[in-house]
């Protein structure tokens, strides 16, 4: 039996340490996204928001970065979350007078290797929307969705990120019926099936005894 909980405090200092441990795929590799998308400049520039651009370029148009560690300086953190350009879940934006691009993230998995369930095929999906009315990036040339699945490809296609080689297995191109047009990447990852377990404030163990066979 695990540790009670008697207090909202201690519930909430459990909940907070699931985005420290290592034992959810989910929120360790959106994590992961997260913040190599958040310093990828090539990303911020094509996704074309006006209102966030002073955070990437100075006025002579320099990136704010330091040449050191190749870090931005910028408040790039504002290019993430529920009413940005980078989103950790599926969004399908409606029509709006606004003309944005959009990058959505997911993380997810439906399929084992045949013949043992310690691993998994793990699957992140990127989903690109593009306003018609921005689709193509004036100064490349290059339509913008296929614009940013290439700098998204370029980014997690045989790297090991994760821990693990992740391979692009799907690239595809759609529209949705609002006039934005949409590419759709799947980046396939071999891990292992949830056989890490941390119990709150303790050290995690391999708790799938197949693993040691």
């Amino acid at each position: 039996m695990g540790e009670i909980l008697t207090t909202k405090e201690e519930l909430l200092n459990k909940l907070r340490a699931y985005a420290e441990t290592p034992d959810d795929d989910n929120i360790k590799y959106k994590d992961i996204i997260r913040k190599a998308l958040l310093n990828c400049p090539e990303l911020l520039y094509a996704l074309n928001n006006k209102e966030l651009e002073s955070e990437l370029f100075d006025e002579d148009g320099n990136l704010l970065i330091d040449k050191d560690t190749g870090e931005l300086l910028g408040e790039v953190d504002r290019y993430f979350g529920d009413n940005s350009s980078i989103r950790p879940s599926l969004f399908i934006p409606d029509t709006q007078t606004t003309v944005n691009s959009y990058v959505c993230y997911q993380v997810m998995f439906d399929e084992l290797p045949r013949y043992q369930n310690i691993y998994k095929y793990n699957e992140i999906i990127f989903n690109i929307f593009v306003n018609g009315k921005d689709r193509t990036d004036k100064l490349t040339g290059i339509p913008r969705h296929d614009l940013i699945a290439s700098i998204i490809r370029e980014k997690f296609n045989w790297s090991s990120i994760f821990g693990m080689q992740s391979k692009l297995i799907s690239s595809k191109e759609s529209t949705t019926d609002n006039n934005y047009v949409v590419r759709t990447l799947i980046f396939q990852i071999e891990d292992t099936n949830g056989i890490v377990y941390t119990p709150f404030d303790e050290n995690s163990y391999i708790r799938n005894n197949e693993y040691w066979t």
